[in-house]
């Protein structure tokens, strides 16, 4: 997948997985994961393997372990615009 990402940090914002942002974090609390799972992408071939690669990037950074399904609701969001 390629992903657009200014979508991508639009949709990972808006979600705010970790409730940082609505904490009064700056919007640009999230860039580093971002960026990574914009990197990473590039191996995914499904919204699946999407999620996973979300779970296991705020795993790995911020020792959060997500909930799956909300991880595969937001790559479906991602990709519903995206051509890969």
């Amino acid at each position: 997948m390629n992903l657009e990402i200014e979508y991508l940090t639009q949709v990972i914002n808006s979600w705010d997985p970790v409730g940082l942002l609505a904490g009064g974090a700056p919007d640009n609390e999230y860039d580093i994961e971002i960026r990574e799972i914009a990197q990473k992408s590039l191996s995914c071939n499904s919204e699946v393997d999407l999620a996973t690669l979300i779970w296991e990037v705020f795993k790995d950074r911020m020792g959060i372990k997500l909930n799956k399904l909300a991880c595969l609701k937001q790559a479906f969001e991602i990709t519903k615009n995206e051509k890969y």
